[in-house]
């Protein structure tokens, strides 16, 4: 399988690449790596799709997202590192 193959079949079956790789359990930026060429291509993703399709085909249709802009991320505080609890030494021994 190629790439273009792989966008042709996630196309078809109406995802996303986030949805697709949800599916498969992959990173978004990997499907979208098969997809132009740059991974090599898992052998065993025929099958994977092939359960998607099937899986697909029995759940309602449900419409796609509306894709949305990534919201900005919000300024956090900076805190302390959060520290372990330290841990309690062992009981000493006494050697005779």
């Amino acid at each position: 399988m190629k790439g273009d193959e792989l966008r042709e079949r996630r196309i078809a079956l109406d995802m996303t690449q986030e949805q697709l790789a949800a599916e498969l359990e992959a990173a978004s930026n990997t499907v979208a790596r098969w997809e132009r060429g740059e991974r090599g291509i898992p052998p065993y993703l025929s099958l994977a799709l092939e359960t998607v399709e099937r899986n697909r085909g029995k759940r309602k249709d449900t419409p796609r997202p509306a894709r949305s802009k990534p919201k900005p991320a919000a300024k956090s505080k900076k805190s302390k590192p959060a520290t372990a609890p330290k841990a309690k030494p062992a009981p000493r021994t006494r050697v005779r």
